[in-house]
């Protein structure tokens, strides 16, 4: 797969300052004013003023410069409208919108499995704050998923990896998915997903950032049902959720056909366990009060099994 991750994304939000505050104490670190990093990806999170919140941009790398003109001829068939630079290629999603930028980019080395020699009870207490090791997925929502799909499937040439609630999750390559598009009145971030290095760092994190400020939490600890990752949701406060997430299914993944749908495979429940939400539908919670936001959203990640969902 020439597509190999996702480099950055740029978000208008409304909270500016308080929202930079919230990645801070995540564990991004600001590079420059609204411009935040991972501890391995580099500067992955770009945040700018605005009255309206808005995915303005996501980044894609891929492996070589004739990658850009082999994605843009598919694009074109697509009647996406690529724009061709000497540096990158552009073309807007045409159902939400999202302007996706392509980069010629070194992959980032594989996540190694951890393993712990010697078992220490001291080594379960944090020594240091927790920092999100990448960018692992962008979840946004839109009007017409099915048609927004063929963008990054058939043009891009990212693989279906799972439908969850409706919604493809799709993957460049061993992650279970990297991108992720779920039913929506209109276009929306959902959530952001940062891959820290161990479930303990989950609990950590969360733990941290909920201390002081109870309001942020929307749901976790749990566990994903097709993806396997271990996850805790947070809300930020400009309309989305940040996930702190941890998976030992990726690292395990032989090949980029691993997370391939088996045929008649039915859809997997969003989690296999996890601790209540604070709200039975949290996609809508942090919406309510931003300019421009309708008071009544839908909860597009319910499931019908008992339990909260969220996804």
């Amino acid at each position: 797969m020439v597509a190999h991750r996702v480099i950055r994304l740029v978000r208008d939000v409304v909270d500016y300052d308080a929202t930079r505050t919230f990645y801070r104490e995540f564990g991004l670190t600001e590079t420059t004013p609204g411009t935040f990093a991972s501890a391995v990806g580099g500067e992955q999170l770009e945040l700018r003023p605005a009255e309206v919140p808005a995915v303005v941009r996501i980044d894609i790398a891929v492996e070589q410069d004739s990658d850009l003109d082999d994605i843009a001829a598919r694009l074109l068939r697509l009647g996406a409208a690529p724009v061709r630079t000497k540096t990158h290629l552009e073309a807007r999603e045409p159902v939400s919108g999202v302007l996706v930028r392509l980069l010629v980019e070194d992959r980032l080395a594989r996540d190694a499995p951890r393993r712990q020699t010697e078992l220490r009870r001291d080594d379960l207490v944090p020594h240091e704050p927790v920092r999100p090791q990448r960018l692992g997925h962008v979840v946004l929502g839109c009007a017409d998923v099915e048609e927004a799909k063929h963008f990054f499937l058939d043009g891009i040439g990212m693989r279906l990896s799972d439908y969850v609630t409706s919604g493809p999750f799709m993957r460049f390559d061993t992650d279970h998915h990297n991108i992720v598009l779920i039913p929506a009145p209109f276009t929306l971030l959902h959530h952001t997903a940062w891959k820290v290095r161990s479930v303990d760092e989950i609990g950590n994190g969360g733990s941290q950032m909920i201390a002081n400020h109870p309001h942020r939490h929307a749901w976790g600890l749990g566990r994903h049902a097709a993806s396997a990752n271990y996850f805790w949701y947070l809300r930020d406060p400009s309309g989305a959720f940040a996930e702190y997430y941890y998976s030992d299914m990726d690292e395990r993944a032989p090949d980029r056909f691993f997370w391939d749908r088996l045929p008649d495979q039915p859809e997997l429940p969003v989690a296999v366990w996890a601790s209540p939400s604070l709200e039975q539908a949290p996609l809508a919670a942090p919406l309510r009060g931003v300019p421009t936001v309708p008071e009544e959203m839908p909860a597009p990640l319910l499931e019908t099994h008992p339990g909260p969902s969220g996804r």
